[in-house]
């Protein structure tokens, strides 16, 4: 048993909110920046598959958030 619990969710208000999910939210945000960055810099063309490609940079940057803002 641990010392110290570590809270799974972020209490906003009188609503519980679960970890992942605004880590997840966060990492799609920063995929979807990230890709209009590409977009305006025309690296786009590069990709072979551009949505398979979001859906990987938004599990990289979830995963990323996720270990930097750890609980």
């Amino acid at each position: 048993m641990p010392l110290f619990a570590i809270a799974a969710e972020i209490l906003i208000g009188e609503f519980l909110l679960p970890w992942g999910m605004v880590v997840s939210v966060l990492g799609f945000f920063a995929a979807w920046i990230f890709v209009i960055v590409m977009e305006h810099l025309r690296l786009t063309r590069h990709v072979a598959n551009l949505p398979v490609f979001f859906i990987a940079m938004a599990v990289l940057f979830s995963c990323v958030i996720g270990l930097a803002l750890s609980p």
